[in-house]
């Protein structure tokens, strides 16, 4: 693992939180109307399946994350709408756009230290 700048460093550490309170959000909405907990787990399952990879700052992993949240956006959406006045549902469409926004940024500026580093060493071979 190459070691990361200080744009990457803050998308990193607020993709951690931004991620963490997507998880909270989803378990929030369900359980203030007595839901199961195991609806709750399912709900933050896809979420949390990725943790490994992105742990290993994997990017691939992290697309991919960026996929699985784009479906929790739709449900987002429809929940704002179905509850115009939730200030949680409100708030979970928020949090997954910021959390979008935050990965794709972190991919795109991370992609590009790995592809320099990794040039800089091949020049250093020659």
């Amino acid at each position: 693992m190459t070691g990361r700048g200080s744009k990457t460093r803050l998308l990193w550490w607020a993709l951690w939180f931004f991620w963490l309170a997507v998880m909270l959000q989803q378990i929030v909405l369900d359980a203030r109307f007595g839901a199961p907990i195991q609806l709750l787990i399912i709900q933050v399952c896809p979420l949390a399946v990725f943790i490994p990879w992105v742990a290993k700052d994997n990017l691939h992993g992290l697309i991919w994350l960026t996929f699985v949240l784009l479906g929790y956006f739709v449900w987002a959406v429809q929940t704002a709408f179905a509850r115009p006045n939730d200030a949680v549902a409100l708030a979970g469409v928020f949090l997954q756009v910021i959390l979008f926004l935050v990965a794709a940024l972190y991919i795109r500026f991370r992609g590009r230290e790995i592809r320099s580093q990794q040039q800089s060493k091949v020049m250093e071979k020659q």
